[in-house]
């Protein structure tokens, strides 16, 4: 059972922080995402605090940040972008902060690529990019107790990129 003040991620929402434990027979979180420019509550039911997962601690952030460089892009490809793109916001709803990254690292390559070629990438892809860069990015942050803008600082420093920008 997590605490208030506590840091989760939630499936839709991402990183958001817990502002109150309500117990009982429908007990529940009051949780407050971090990634919205407007404050909002969500309450999420206790019953279901597994589809919560905890955000990464200090040292697995670092780690992941270092290893950036090796993780790979994931090879799953359909010729629906509909279907691929549902794909994908499961996997981003699912997934660690690791699999958001390689996520958002496929879909950089993935639009580089088209622009490369003169094309403009489907805008399935852009939206795929942005969604999984920006969980990674909050996760990031709230994990190493810093900003946004100190993480895309690093990335941008160590690897050339920002995180969330093609």
């Amino acid at each position: 059972m997590y605490a208030v003040g506590n840091y989760v991620v939630h499936p839709g929402q991402g990183v958001c922080q817990i502002s109150a434990v309500i117990q009982g027979r429908d007990g529940y979180y009051t949780l407050v995402p971090i990634s919205h420019k407007h404050p909002i509550q969500i309450t999420f039911p206790l019953v279901q605090e597994t589809r919560l997962r905890s955000v990464l601690s200090s040292k697995e952030a670092k780690a992941l940040i270092d290893k950036y460089p090796a993780i790979s892009l994931n090879t799953f490809h359909v010729h629906n972008n509909s279907l691929e793109e549902a794909h994908f916001r499961q996997a981003i709803r699912e997934g660690s902060c690791e699999d958001t990254m390689s996520i958002a690292k496929t879909f950089r390559a993935r639009i580089t690529h088209a622009r490369g070629q003169n094309k403009r990438p489907p805008v399935s892809h852009e939206r795929i990019f942005k969604m999984a860069s920006m969980r990674s990015l909050y996760e990031l942050a709230v994990a190493l107790h810093t900003s946004t803008d100190d993480i895309q600082a690093k990335f941008s420093s160590r690897f050339g990129i920002l995180l969330g920008e093609v």
